[in-house]
């Protein structure tokens, strides 16, 4: 077989179980990059071009302030803050000039003005949306896992060994089936989405069936006479359910 960098990790996901393994790459990645932008790394000049740029968004936000390193934290904020205002301010000024009303008393030329108002309007809109989506911890992640994705194709399509892992797993959450099968669908030939498929999706139903019965008996031992029985697997149920349906683990 011929060698890939993201095998090992991918491996180490299969190896450790549950509902998806990308969702322990993904986990083990996210973990990862919120320590490295907290630490020397983010000092470096181009990875702090990067989150001047960018920024993050409000969750991982979230993560890199229960990380309780208030001072690196801030140090990042407060240059991606002004080099943000700068934008702002561009933008705000030119949305101001656009709109400025001109005092048209023509009528045809007051609904005219409107429609361009809210043309301005909608575009500084978009500016805004599309600043509150960015986030580089997203982006990065986004790329690896797009590799891990290729990489589990990779495996799927020249190792029997972990082809037989595949077909001994849970599938894939929701979210990441969604992924492989995209990754599938621009790498692989037709006939080979068509096997991978044939493969992956009696897992995904086989999952789900599964689930089901687990939460139904989770939900059944709130009942009085079932409170001598033991839940099992199914103890974890809901969370692993909540998991398969949205990719994201409930701490």
């Amino acid at each position: 077989m011929k060698y890939h960098i993201d095998t090992i990790p991918v491996w180490d996901a299969y190896h450790q179980g549950g509902e998806c393994p990308l969702c322990n790459l993904e986990d083990r990645l996210e973990k990862s990059y919120v320590d490295s932008f907290l630490g020397a790394s983010v000092m470096e000049p181009d990875t702090r071009i990067e989150v001047n740029k960018t920024g993050f968004c409000s969750h991982h936000f979230k993560l890199l302030y229960a990380a309780q390193n208030r001072l690196g934290l801030a140090l990042m904020t407060h240059t991606h803050l002004k080099e943000f205002m700068e934008k702002f301010e561009h933008h705000c000024n030119a949305l101001l000039r656009a709109t400025k009303n001109k005092g048209s008393s023509v009528i045809n030329n007051i609904i005219r003005r409107k429609k361009e108002v809210d043309q301005f309007i909608a575009e500084f809109e978009g500016w805004l949306t599309m600043q509150h989506g960015q986030c580089i911890i997203c982006n990065r992640m986004s790329n690896a896992m797009n590799r891990y994705a290729y990489t589990i194709l990779y495996l799927w399509d020249t190792d029997k060994e972990f082809k037989k892992a595949l077909e001994s797993s849970k599938g894939f959450c929701l979210k990441h089936l969604a992924l492989t099968t995209k990754i599938a669908r621009e790498t692989l030939p037709a006939p080979k989405q068509t096997l991978w498929l044939a493969d992956v999706i009696p897992l995904q139903i086989k999952s789900f069936h599964n689930l089901e019965q687990e939460l139904y008996q989770f939900i059944n031992k709130f009942d009085y006479r079932n409170q001598d029985k033991p839940l099992g697997s199914a103890k974890d149920s809901l969370p692993r359910t909540i998991q398969k349906l949205t990719g994201k683990f409930m701490d």
